[in-house]
């Protein structure tokens, strides 16, 4: 009877250790600006590293898939998901901007895949003096391609 005590005790005693702890992922914001004038280096294929601008934005799949690139890294906004909001730009008073290098520092922060980082990734981009676009924005890694879920 000891035993089986014994056993029992160091069964849950290792099950209760080996629990990981589960983080609530947090949801971000970070402001797209096509205007910005910075530069960053990009690989681009046979041409090695080249000065690009920093926000870059093009339309895939007949504009269906918007695909927003900072630097080497790229997000991806899919159409028939209700992916954007626009509204007021009193709006950006409630929101908690971050950048890009907080992007990056969590990531590095943690063992996940980048779509796996945070609950939701906002792009807020100003397209006039009263409004923005909310894009929810999917971080895409090198080897996972995006699809709708």
């Amino acid at each position: 009877m000891k035993t089986i005590t014994l056993i029992f005790f160091l069964m849950v005693t290792l099950m209760c250790f080996s629990q990981k702890e589960v983080k609530k992922k947090e949801t971000v914001y970070l402001f797209f600006n096509l205007q910005s004038n910075e530069k960053c280096k990009v690989a681009v294929r046979a041409k090695g590293y080249v000065d690009m601008n920093k926000f870059r934005k093009d339309y895939r799949d007949n504009g269906n898939i918007i695909n927003f690139k900072i630097c080497d890294e790229r997000f991806a906004a899919h159409k028939n998901r209700s992916y954007r909001d626009t509204c007021s730009i009193k709006a950006l008073d409630n929101i908690k901007f971050v950048d890009f290098d907080y992007l990056i520092e969590k990531y590095n922060s943690v063992f996940e895949f980048k779509h796996h980082v945070f609950e939701k990734i906002y792009f807020v981009e100003k397209i006039s003096d009263e409004k923005i676009i909310k894009y929810e924005v999917r971080w895409l890694d090198e080897r996972i391609m995006f699809r709708e879920d």
